[in-house]
């Protein structure tokens, strides 16, 4: 009888035994012919994919956007990744693309000619402000990125209230390394122009040259600056 119950018993185990070999093999077996991608994980048959992917092999990324924004005194062009588009001031653009791809980002932006409605209205005034980095898109929602000219530049307004036009002006007049000159009218209307961009110094100066056709005038204007990003300084002429 005891012979009888070890034999029972011993069936009993190496039924067990078959039982779960053939489930591991089953289970592993399943997993044979799969290749997870972007660092999924296969169980039972399929995949577990990390954050940000998605898809029978994790094989699709996440949508997500970029969106840059213009907190300048003038309108931005930029690219991400050969795509263009323009910031207006104030405004804002936005990128999309997958998760973890890098954005790379050229963009600049300058005064122009256009503000005063004179001829040559593309001419650059100042100096041209540039941008170039990479940032990635993120697993989800929007990643916002200001573009902010920094302290060691500022944005000049010009008003002239005097009886005559100013004709040209410099900035950081007789600065070794900062001087700049711009041959651009300035008429006498009171109105509040923007100019450039240009090096911020803790004595900068703006030299304008005023005329009537007949008698020149010189004006001096000291620049006061804050020095913080997207700085500003209005000269009134007169």
């Amino acid at each position: 009888m005891k012979n009888i119950k070890l034999f029972i018993l011993t069936a009993m185990v190496m039924a067990t035994c078959c039982v779960a070999a053939i489930f591991t093999s089953c289970t592993k077996s399943s997993c044979t012919n799969m290749v997870c991608q972007n660092g999924g994980t296969c169980s039972g048959g399929n995949c577990q994919c990390p954050t940000g992917f998605s898809g029978s092999l994790c094989q699709l990324r996440a949508t997500s956007a970029i969106q840059y924004i213009n907190d300048t005194y003038t309108p931005i062009s930029i690219a991400v990744n050969g795509n263009s588009q323009t910031i207006p001031v104030g405004g804002k653009v936005t990128f999309a693309g997958q998760y973890g791809i890098p954005a790379t980002t050229l963009a600049s932006t300058s005064g122009t000619a256009g503000s005063l409605g004179i001829d040559n209205a593309g001419a650059i005034i100042g100096l041209t402000i540039n941008w170039s980095r990479v940032d990635s898109f993120p697993i989800s929602d929007t990643l916002r990125i200001p573009l902010d000219v920094g302290a060691t530049y500022f944005f000049l307004k010009l008003i002239n209230t005097g009886t005559k036009n100013v004709i040209d002006y410099y900035v950081n007049y007789q600065f070794p390394y900062g001087e700049t000159y711009e041959d651009i009218t300035v008429p006498n209307n009171s109105t509040t122009y923007n100019m450039g961009y240009y090096l911020a110094y803790a004595n900068s100066n703006v030299q304008a040259q005023a005329s009537n056709g007949t008698t020149p005038q010189i004006i001096w204007r000291a620049v006061t600056l804050p020095f913080t990003s997207n700085q500003s300084f209005t000269a009134t002429l007169y």
